[in-house]
């Protein structure tokens, strides 16, 4: 571009025939059940930092020698160590179920010539598959398949 650009390049020609009211918080905004839920929401995306920092570090304590495993290893039974992780289970159990609630939601009105199921048998399936997928996980990391 060899000018800068006009400040009222992208204003209309003429005004409207409606003014837009000036931007405002709601007056129950911080008590609001829907934006407390909208914040811990939020929130979970430090615990999910903090998760990736831990693996992060799991990793590096992996590649230092068998002496340094074994105090990681030892130091994940500490009470402060399982805390964190009930809450980051309890983390991604909310996300999860924000998720399926929303997925619902989403789907098309047709795919093709049929229509969706109704919601509930979607929602039912997505907590299938999830408890499904959750027994798996459990049974290969206690050792009862691929041991």
């Amino acid at each position: 571009m060899s000018r800068a650009a006009h400040p009222d390049a992208m204003s209309p020609a003429e005004p409207g025939r409606t003014r837009t009211a000036p931007p405002q918080k709601p007056a129950s905004w911080p008590s609001h059940p829907r934006m407390r839920v909208y914040t811990l929401f939020g929130w979970t995306g430090v615990l999910y930092l903090l998760i990736g920092f831990g693996l992060l570090e799991t990793a590096w304590s992996l590649g230092q020698g068998e002496v340094v495993w074994d105090a990681k290893l030892a130091s994940f039974s500490h009470p402060a160590y399982v805390a964190f992780h009930l809450l980051c289970l309890v983390s991604v159990v909310f996300v999860a179920v924000r998720f399926f609630r929303l997925f619902p939601k989403s789907q098309p009105a047709r795919i093709g010539p049929a229509k969706p199921p109704p919601r509930p048998v979607i929602l039912a399936g997505l907590y299938a598959v999830w408890l499904g997928v959750t027994a798996l996980f459990v049974a290969i990391l206690s050792g009862a398949i691929f041991s």
